[in-house]
């Protein structure tokens, strides 16, 4: 089983805030390190297993029929197929189809250090749609032995205020198809008390692995049909919310240092539509069941069997649970009777929103300080709530409108970085500028914005720079950035915004693209000028330790970026010869860039890793020789 879940395609979301994975059968499994789980907020595509925030741990749907009869099957009895959380089927579900979508193409990122432009990949495979009413769409067919073949699609915006939210579309269709040729039908029946359940995992904390059972959860909407009917005072959503409590020992993870509350995110799963039964063809509104989800219950992934899964899955009650320590859940719709060729439509969304991360950070310091109360640190925090509704809000204006909402421009399509000395030149395209509105065509560009971070590309990105609109600085498609500290790495994006003429839902209200579109993948370096002496000789870091480090691809300790030592204060021409403490030769690098620094990526002369320890650099020139002394922990 683990090689296939291994071997399990998926495609990855990382457009918005909210960034998870769709895989080509439904599942997200348990604890599985190799897929990204739902993360926010999303500061980069550049993540650190280590730093992210855990909000969701598996994915997945649950299939069942009652008194079903398979191809070999003489008796009719209850079948389930589980497609994600603690099981997948893995005999039972065929993957057909796994596509990625998207409005714009990936840009052309480039970063040149000095030693010449190194371009940055993307997915492969990824279809461009001009069309398509999201930034990004997946979709992902796959069949099972119940004949019931599921497609799946969703969507995710880089629109203003709709960044904290994925909406999942499912039709779930009696195909009678059982293998990976669609076309051989080999189920005939009508499926009878068809129960379509969705089954998730949480464990919110701050980082990967372990278990913290702290977790407060609700269901909020059991009477939504009485809201449907005119009742004011009932609920008027249907949606699971699952938040890290402050009682127990969780207390919204607070920082042991500042307090910060690590995971201030309140994660959601809302209904948007579910069909009324399965020969209803309408698509919008009129169709929707307001009496669905008939069940909402927690605990669900530990049943193994077909008959307990059927059981979970139809218990018909959706009162308003609620309570604290829950590992699983599962939301299930039903009783359906399809007939072949009918289907079912269910249309969710997982939300994660909640305070923003510099009032976080703000929080900690003022609770640290005695400026606030712990209850008054507590209902801050719980104001992430009114984020999630107002996020579920964003999701149903998206679903009434056919998933096709007031957009911004696209982000430059290339841009490149470029060392220099003392600075660092960032230049991109003008493709934003000639740009028309999806929707209206109407040019509604009005300027870019520069974003910078230093060294982590997940820390706090900060805006640096902005041209056009109210900026009273002309467009450009230039900007170079001198205050930089030679040494330290510098992650940039550039994005786009429009002057708010073209939204037609908020008119006025200018929207800007993603800054996940086009943040660097590597940092650039300012350069210095070579020194006459070598007075200014220096290693940086020093000492240099690989877990403080986060400066290339975190999930990756060999990652050149991770490992990358500078010497500075150099000469024009060098040759530096790196020891250990005992004399033994490690290293020699020829400095020959003309620059007053020179990179070395902690590789020995026989293509190893160094190890933890005191090391020596003889640096010789015809500037005169020198001797430094630095520390490496690995």
């Amino acid at each position: 089983m683990l090689s296939n879940l291994m071997s399990q395609e998926r495609y990855e979301h990382h457009i918005n805030n909210l960034a998870l994975s769709v895989s080509e059968n439904g599942a997200l499994l348990f604890r599985r390190s190799q897929v990204l789980y739902a993360t926010w907020p999303y500061e980069s595509r550049y993540f650190s297993l280590i730093g992210r925030k855990m909000y969701q741990e598996s994915w997945g749907v649950w299939l069942g029929a009652n008194e079903f009869l398979g191809v070999q099957d003489t008796i009719p009895s209850p079948k389930v197929v589980a497609c994600g959380s603690f099981y997948l089927n893995f005999d039972d579900v065929v993957p057909l189809s796994l596509q990625k979508r998207m409005r714009y193409p990936f840009p052309s990122v480039m970063v040149d250090d000095g030693n010449g432009p190194l371009p940055e990949s993307f997915e492969s495979g990824v279809h461009i749609v001009s069309s398509l009413p999201c930034d990004e769409q997946i979709e992902s067919v796959w069949t099972t032995t119940l004949g019931l073949t599921v497609q799946l699609k969703t969507y995710a915006y880089a629109t203003t205020g709709h960044r904290d939210y994925i909406i999942f579309d499912y039709r779930f269709i009696n195909t009678g198809n059982i293998d990976k040729d669609p076309m051989n039908r080999e189920l005939k029946d009508e499926l009878k008390d068809v129960w379509l359940g969705f089954v998730f995992s949480t464990d919110i904390k701050p980082k990967f692995g372990g278990k913290d059972y702290d977790d407060y959860y609700e269901y909020y909407g059991a009477n939504y049909k009485d809201w449907v009917n005119g009742d004011k005072s009932a609920d008027s959503a249907r949606v699971f919310i699952v938040w890290d409590g402050p009682e127990g020992t969780g207390n919204y993870d607070p920082d042991p240092i500042t307090n910060e509350p690590r995971v201030p995110g309140y994660y959601g799963v809302g209904f948007l539509h579910v069909d009324k039964q399965a020969v209803d063809d309408l698509e919008f509104g009129s169709s929707d069941d307001p009496s669905q989800p008939k069940s909402v219950n927690t605990e669900s992934a530990g049943e193994a069997s077909s008959s307990s899964q059927y059981q979970k899955l139809s218990l018909s009650e959706n009162e308003n649970v609620s309570g604290v320590g829950a590992e699983s859940y599962i939301m299930s719709c039903g009783p359906y009777n399809i007939p072949i060729n009918e289907d079912v439509r269910i249309v969710i969304v997982q939300i994660i929103a909640g305070i923003s991360r510099e009032n976080a950070e703000e929080l900690g310091r003022q609770l640290l300080s005695g400026t606030i109360t712990k209850e008054d640190y507590e209902q801050t925090i719980a104001t992430g709530r009114d984020s999630l509704f107002k996020a579920l809000a964003a999701a149903k204006l998206a679903f009434s409108k056919r998933f096709n909402i007031p957009d911004p421009p696209p982000s430059p399509d290339s841009l490149l970085i470029s060392s220099g000395v003392g600075h660092i030149k960032l230049e991109w395209s003008a493709n934003a500028e000639a740009a028309e509105d999806p929707d209206t065509k109407v040019n509604d560009f009005a300027g870019c914005r520069v974003y910078r971070v230093i060294n982590d590309p997940t820390d706090k990105w900060e805006k640096i720079f902005e041209c056009g609109g109210d900026s009273s600085i002309p467009i450009t498609n230039t900007y170079i950035d001198d205050n930089v500290i030679s040494g330290f790495d510098y992650y940039y994006a550039v994005t786009a915004f429009d002057d708010g003429t073209q939204n037609y839902l908020h008119p006025g209200l200018s929207l800007e693209s993603s800054r996940l579109t086009s943040n660097v993948f590597r940092g650039g370096v300012s350069q210095q000028t070579p020194m006459q002496n070598l007075n200014s000789l220096r290693v940086v870091p020093n000492p240099y330790n690989i877990r403080a480090r986060g400066f290339g691809d975190p999930n990756n300790i060999e990652d050149v970026a991770n490992n990358r030592i500078l010497f500075v204060g150099l000469p024009e021409k060098c040759t530096i010869r790196i020891y250990t403490v005992y004399g033994d030769l490690v290293k020699t690098l020829k400095h020959i860039n003309g620059l007053g620094s020179e990179p070395w990526d902690q590789i020995t002369e026989y293509q190893q890793y160094i190890t933890s320890g005191l090391y020596i650099a003889h640096v010789e020139s015809e500037k005169g020789n020198a001797i430094i002394k630095f520390v490496v922990v690995r």
